[in-house]
C-alpha cells in the first residue's frame, strides 16, 4: 500500500525536527560500536528515515555491501529513499527499502552479518518476537547494535511534556521509554538468546533554539508524543506550554535550550547455531 500524504509529511517532520538534534547523534554512536564493514549484509530494522543506513553505507565505503532497511511505516520508507537518493553515498553499497514490521520474517535465516535497531526495540508492537526475528536473520556470531531510551525522568524534555500532559488528564506517551529500566532492556536480549557483548547507559545533550522549538518539533515529528499532545483542548494548550517552559527553565542558555537525553547502547551477538 502506498504511503499517505499525512504519513509522508509526518516522516519528513521527524527527519527535519528530530533526527539532526536528537536521533542522529545517538545513531552515530551506535554505528561506531557496530563497525559495519565492506562486503557485509546489514539489516536496519525499524529504520525510520534511514539515518542508520546512511551512516553505515558511508563507513562500508567503496568496498561495497548490502543494506536492507525495513520499517512498518510507509511514509518513513518513502522519505528515507528520497534522502538516500539525494545523498552522496558509496555507489557499491546496495540499498534496499521495504515496508515491513519487525514482527514479520525479516530476512533469510542466517543471512545477515549486522543488524541495526536504533531506538526500535521499545517501539515495535511485540519486542520479544522482533528480537527473535533479528536473531534468526543473523549469521552465527552475527551482531546486533541497538539503542533504547533510558527511563523517562532521564530524558528531561519528554519528561516535562509528560508532566504537563498528566496535569491536564492526558496520558503521556510511555512506549518510547517502556524498556528504559536496565533490567528490562537486558532481559529482552536474553530472552531472544542474544549474548550481550557491550552495554552502556550514556547521556547526550540535545540542543534546540528554544523550548517551544523543541515542543513544536516533537509535536510535528514524534508519532507517540504527537498523538498525546493532539488530545489537548484549545483552552489547555497555552497552559501546557507555560508548564513545559517552567519545568525546563533550568536548561535554558543564551543560545536556546540544552536538554539531557539518556539511552542504553547495546551490542549483542548471535551465539545460537542450528540448521537453517
Amino acid at each position: 500500500m502506498p504511503p499517505t500524504e499525512e504519513s509522508v509529511a509526518a516522516a519528513q517532520a521527524y527527519e527535519d525536527h528530530l533526527v539532526g538534534s536528537v536521533f542522529g547523534p545517538w545513531a552515530r554512536r551506535v554505528i561506531e560500536l557496530a563497525e559495519p564493514r565492506s562486503g557485509e549484509v546489514v539489516l536496519d530494522v525499524a529504520c525510520g528515515t534511514g539515518i542508520g543506513a546512511r551512516l553505515a553505507a558511508s563507513l562500508m565505503g567503496e568496498g561495497g555491501g548490502r543494506i536492507i532497511s525495513l520499517d512498518g511505516d510507509a511514509g518513513m520508507i518513502e522519505v528515507a529513499k528520497k534522502i538516500a537518493e539525494a545523498s552522496s553515498l558509496p555507489k557499491n553499497v546496495v540499498l534496499e527499502w521495504h515496508v515491513k514490521p519487525a514482527e514479520q520474517k525479516l530476512a533469510e535465516d542466517g543471512s545477515v552479518d549486522l543488524c541495526l535497531c536504533l531506538q526500535g526495540p521499545q517501539f515495535v508492537s511485540d519486542p520479544p518476537l522482533a528480537l527473535t526475528n533479528i536473531r534468526n536473520a543473523l549469521k552465527q556470531n552475527g551482531r546486533l547494535a541497538a539503542s533504547m531510551w533510558n527511563e523517562m525522568p532521564h530524558n528531561k524534555g519528554h519528561y516535562a511534556i509528560a508532566q504537563a500532559l498528566q496535569k491536564r488528564g492526558v496520558p503521556p506517551a510511555m512506549k518510547p521509554f517502556s524498556k528504559g529500566r536496565i533490567v528490562d532492556a537486558r532481559q529482552l536480549f536474553a530472552e531472544a538468546e542474544l549474548e550481550i557483548e557491550y552495554f552502556e547507559t550514556a547521556e547526550y545533550i540535545a540542543r534546540f533554539p528554544s523550548i517551544r522549538a523543541f515542543v513544536d518539533g516533537v509535536a510535528a515529528g514524534a508519532p507517540a508524543t504527537r498523538h498525546a499532545i493532539a488530545q489537548l483542548s484549545e483552552t489547555d494548550k497555552d497552559g501546557f506550554m507555560e508548564d513545559v517552559e517552567n519545568i525546563l527553565s533550568p536548561y535554558k542558555t543564551d543560545d536556546g535550550v540544552e536538554l539531557p537525553t539518556s539511552a542504553h547502547l547495546i551490542v549483542a551477538l548471535n551465539r545460537v547455531y542450528f540448521e537453517r
